[in-house]
């Protein structure tokens, strides 16, 4: 279970592939304008016949050009064009592109990522994905007390068995701290932040002292 930095295309079919692992987490999102106004026809409104190497619009328009190739990271990428005289005459050209005079283009990854990124993104609109997801709610705040108070961050020592080794014990010293904090009763969130000068003025939520002014 991962959050959002790292679930993208690649690393979906990667896990899958090479580790049958399943990844969980929410998908990368599109960039393009009609999915981030929620207007307009975007990727998704396209059927992909990708045996034929050609894509069909909302209107049943069949794209012209399909032309294998790569982005400016070099990832694999397909660049899809449809027909330049088609689009200017469609009637709902504006919701599907702002160019005055240009075809509407696609980009999309080859077809295992591109399915693997998409059906990510259903998914995770579902109940039953944000039912599963919610078990990793913990886990960033274990994270930011391991990487504040452990220097999670950092390994002490060199190679792997060192390494984990000190790992297992700041594991077990972030479990004694919280330990000795429940014992203390001390409410969830309490040392999360140095209290401030007037801060430290204040009665403990749970003394029982009975402040009079």
């Amino acid at each position: 279970m991962l959050d959002s930095g790292y679930v993208d295309a690649d690393f979906l079919v990667t896990a899958q592939r090479q580790y049958q692992i399943e990844v969980v987490g929410p998908a990368f999102g599109s960039y393009s304008r009609q999915h981030q106004t929620g207007q307009g026809h975007d990727l998704q409104a396209f059927v992909l016949d990708w045996d034929a190497q050609q894509a069909h619009c909302p209107q049943g328009q069949t794209s012209v050009n399909w032309r294998p190739g790569h982005d400016v990271s070099g990832d694999p990428v397909i660049r899809i064009r449809f027909d330049g005289a088609t689009c200017r005459a469609c009637p709902t050209r504006r919701a599907c592109t702002s160019a005055h005079a240009a075809p509407r283009q696609l980009t999309v990854r080859p077809q295992a990522h591109h399915e693997a990124i998409q059906a990510a993104r259903r998914r995770q609109e579902t109940v039953a994905f944000k039912a599963q997801y919610a078990l990793r709610a913990g886990v960033e705040s274990s994270l930011s007390q391991g990487v504040r108070r452990f220097d999670l961050r950092r390994s002490r020592y060199l190679g792997l068995a060192r390494t984990h080794l000190q790992q297992l014990l700041t594991a077990t010293a972030m479990h004694v701290v919280r330990a000795i904090a429940w014992l203390r009763g001390e409410p969830l969130g309490e040392r999360r932040r140095k209290p401030g000068h007037l801060a430290q003025l204040a009665p403990h939520p749970l003394s029982r002292q009975t402040v009079l002014c």
